[in-house]
């Protein structure tokens, strides 16, 4: 079971791994998991989100994530004090005050600090790569990605309108992780609704296999591998 402490400590290794890419690494660098976008861009987007989410805990509402400096120099600082600002206010405010979020009641801090945790090392994979290094995540926090986009993530995209009820219900099975088995189907609320397929395999690879950044290469698959492909190919994160 991961506490607030554990997401921090994960947030804070990963967004000090990143700041060093961007202080030492090829920002032009394209991303393949988001098109269009270079390390630069990714940078951008990820220390927006951590002085997003800050603003969100001491004000209590959603607003509009910051536009970071492109200067490569400036950046890096951005991200960097951005990113220390998120963890202190993780780290000094009561997990349990009320909040807004994204997910469901209750809407407490403690949201962000799984959430922020987990943004910043799905985009680490991403940067990682993008430099042509190797890059792998952290099994615990893996496989609670995987409850989180099962469980949190997925339903709001469908409650929000932007990706339909699965017609295909898959069964995650993890090979590793405390929790191994999910129902992945419909509009994300039946935890027992039917499944026509099952895949099964490592926290890691079944969560990056969610999150759009591979596709079936180390999973054991049964039922049809076209229909679970797409399926997965769905968009279940935004």
């Amino acid at each position: 079971m991961f506490t607030s402490e554990h997401y921090h400590a994960a947030l804070e290794r990963d967004a000090a791994a990143f700041a060093e890419i961007m202080r030492a690494g090829d920002l032009g660098r394209e991303v393949v998991a988001c098109p269009g976008w270079t390390t630069q861009d990714l940078a951008e987007h990820l220390g927006g989100v951590h002085r997003w989410a800050a603003q969100v805990i001491v004000t209590g509402a959603p607003g509009e994530a910051p536009v970071g400096p492109s200067d490569r120099d400036e950046i890096s600082t951005w991200f960097t004090d951005g990113a220390a600002r998120l963890l202190d206010l993780l780290r000094t405010t009561d997990p349990g005050a009320p909040t807004w979020t994204f997910g469901p009641q209750p809407q407490l801090v403690s949201f962000w600090s799984r959430r922020q945790a987990h943004e910043t090392a799905i985009h680490l994979w991403d940067a990682r790569r993008a430099q042509g290094e190797a890059s792998a995540l952290d099994t615990a926090l893996a496989a609670d990605g995987v409850d989180e986009v099962i469980s949190v993530i997925f339903p709001r995209q469908v409650r929000l309108g932007r990706i339909p009820p699965l017609t295909h219900g898959v069964r995650i099975v993890l090979s590793d992780g405390p929790k191994t088995s999910y129902v992945l189907a419909g509009d994300g609320t039946d935890l027992s609704a039917a499944t026509e397929s099952t895949v099964t395999g490592p926290a890691e690879r079944v969560l990056l296999a969610l999150w759009g950044r591979v596709d079936l290469e180390g999973l054991d698959v049964t039922g049809d591998p076209a229909l679970v492909r797409a399926t997965l190919k769905t968009g279940f994160t935004p």
